[in-house]
């Protein structure tokens, strides 16, 4: 059986720094990782700001798809990329750049330092405009509906080219779920609150307290504006179809969530339970614990009054959707938690609540793989509860829109039909962003939907086409290092808030996030994926002491006879065998996933046949 390599071009080079490649935006994770591990934290934080608006946010609640593409992961554990990217928030950011402006051109003047630079970077968006006056927009409007992740990311770029932006947001407050979703001992408000103001430092309007549909028709948004966003996201909770759920004390997860956010009236019990085994439902289930201690205990302990909420889910422990810390962290300060049993309905008295009925899960998928869930009767649990709190999903409120009035077509499960490139609509000029254009995702996802959408929003309203062209370079390290023993450091643990300092406040912080030395160390434990071994086939003499001193056997000689690949593997091996004049070929090859840039190789190699390089691109608007 022969192995199938592949020839490095500029997509292999870009895809080996895979937490860069991972991130919907493309964040140079890398970048700002090894900064710190440098103690460059202005550095570290520049590079991740530059290609997103929302970075500070990030640094707290993002769910990291860099770090699980992290090769460190194959190897130990991943780096810890969205703590360090807070650490290069709260420890990189210039004290003279508070105004919102001068961190804009900051951003824009640092560009050509920044090693991988992505088409989502700040500063080349600025600098594109700015060198292209002709090519910016004067005198154009864009309407955004809502004020979450997805619609700050569109109004944020937007401004940047020139349009004039005005946010529509229905809640008191601005951000959407960032505000009033994600529990305030997690995300602080001064955050939130400092990342929006830059948004409307570069001349965004955000409108609160204006429901589109109410307090302004849909069609009146289509006449002020050439093109509306709508980024409505994900507000409402899903409901289990079971009897009982309209009972009194049965609420959505989400709308408990934002009452809380908003500081308004709720009645949450001495018994809670959740439904529900995903992220939120613990955001939800720590919430209830922290009101209970607030609104209830005063003093006195928990366990003297007998306050729970037990949360209970479909899923077995190893299936849940929640993160690990959640679940762990959810179990320290109390939450209780059944796995296997799905709720079949509510018990009530005098139309309160009063229990919950759970049966004993068979399967949660059928054969097709569709949810589709089958329960044993027999095994029955009846859990005690006089609040019942659904947290199994969300779903979008676009109840503004009328289809055929609009002209806007929705598919089967009724939701909005749009052209999955542009993101636009059936309607004209009328474009999605976030939940709606994909489906409930992560935040960063949601960045990069609306950052997506204002560029679709600016070639539909200028009829310029925005091209990217890429600029790459192989650049030789001289006397290459790294840190000694990175290789065998461990993943710094967080540090968090005694358990009672928590659940006595629902604003007391649990991550307290790395101090500046603990980050230099993580940082220091990054592979460098930027860097790789680059082979000089003339020079090489085959004697194989590259795979003899490899301390992760990731190099290997291999007769050519038993390699396959696609057609530039074919070229080339023609190519030399023309040069060689010989049928007779051997290879070195590499797994790239074991390779730890540790430089033994180069080191080794009695041929100088094997550089240390580092890549470096810059994706920019042509």
């Amino acid at each position: 059986m022969r192995l199938n390599v592949e020839v490095p071009d500029t997509q292999y080079w870009k895809e080996q720094i895979k937490c860069q490649n991972a991130c919907p935006v493309h964040t140079d994770a890398r970048g700002y990782v090894r900064a710190i591990a440098n103690g460059n934290f202005e550095e570290a934080y520049l590079i991740a700001r530059a290609p997103n608006p929302l970075a500070s946010i990030c640094g707290r609640v993002c769910g990291a798809p860099c770090e699980a593409a992290c090769r460190r992961g194959s190897i130990d554990q991943s780096i810890s990329i969205r703590a360090l990217k807070r650490s290069a928030a709260e420890e990189g950011f210039p004290p003279e750049l508070k105004e919102p402006l001068a961190l804009i051109q900051r951003i824009r003047e640092t560009l050509q330092n920044r090693m991988c630079a992505g088409p989502e970077d700040l500063g080349g968006i600025s600098e594109f405009m700015d060198k292209h006056k002709s090519r910016k927009v004067k005198g154009k409007s864009v309407g955004i509906i809502g004020s979450g992740p997805a619609g700050l990311a569109a109004a944020h770029d937007l401004a940047l080219m020139g349009f004039s932006v005005v946010i529509y947001e229905m809640e008191s407050v601005p951000a959407g779920m960032l505000y009033l979703g994600v529990p305030a001992y997690r995300l602080p408000r001064e955050i939130i609150e400092a990342e929006v103001g830059v948004i409307q430092a570069l001349g965004v309007q955000i409108q609160t307290n204006c429901t589109v549909g109410k307090d302004v028709s849909f069609e009146e948004l289509r006449k002020r504006h050439e093109a509306v966003v709508i980024a409505v996201g994900c507000k409402k909770s899903r409901r289990v179809p079971i009897p009982g759920s309209d009972a009194e004390g049965v609420f959505g997860g989400v709308e408990f969530l934002r009452q809380v956010a908003l500081k308004e009236p709720h009645c949450i019990g001495k018994k809670v339970v959740v439904i529900g085994g995903g992220n939120v439902a613990y955001d939800v289930a720590r919430t209830a614990l922290r009101r209970q201690q607030m609104d209830i205990l005063g003093t006195l302990r928990r366990e003297e009054v007998g306050v729970e909420a037990t949360l209970c889910c479909l899923e077995r422990r190893d299936q849940m959707l929640a993160d690990e810390i959640e679940i762990l962290e959810g179990e320290e300060e109390g939450v209780k938690r059944v796995n296997g049993y799905g709720p079949q309905r509510i018990l009530t008295e005098n139309g309160k609540v009063r229990g919950v009925v759970f049966h004993k899960v068979i399967s949660i998928f059928d054969e097709n793989k569709r949810f589709n869930p089958k329960f044993d009767p027999k095994d029955e649990l009846v859990l005690e509860a006089d609040t019942v709190l659904m947290a199994i999903g969300q779903s979008s409120d676009i109840s503004f829109i009328q289809p055929e009035k609009h002209g806007i077509k929705l598919n089967e499960r009724g939701m909005i039909v749009c052209d999955p490139q542009t993101q636009e609509t059936t309607a004209d000029g009328v474009f999605l962003a976030g939940d709606l254009a994909h489906g409930p995702k992560l935040m960063i996802d949601a960045i990069a939907s609306g950052k997506s959408a204002a560029r679709s929003i600016y070639q539909k309203l200028t009829g310029e086409k925005l091209a990217f062209e890429i600029v790459e370079l192989h650049i030789p390290i001289e006397q290459y290092g790294r840190e000694m023993g990175y290789e065998k450091l461990k993943r710094q643990a967080l540090a968090v808030a005694p358990v009672e300092q928590r659940i006595s406040d629902t604003h007391a912080l649990v991550e307290k996030g790395f101090t500046c030395s603990q980050a230099k160390v993580e940082g220091s434990r990054c592979l460098d994926c930027g860097v790789n071994t680059v082979f000089d086939g003339n020079r090489c003499i085959l004697c194989g002491a590259c795979a003899d001193v490899c301390p992760e056997l990731c190099l290997k000689l291999v007769p050519v006879a038993e390699l396959s690949g696609d057609k530039n593997f074919e070229d080339l091996t023609n190519i030399v065998r023309e040069q060689k004049r010989t049928s007779e070929l051997t290879a070195i090859i590499k797994d790239e996933e074991k390779c730890i840039r540790c430089a033994l190789c180069a080191i080794r190699c009695p041929a100088d046949a094997i550089t240390m390089e580092r890549y470096s691109f810059q994706e920019c608007l042509m």
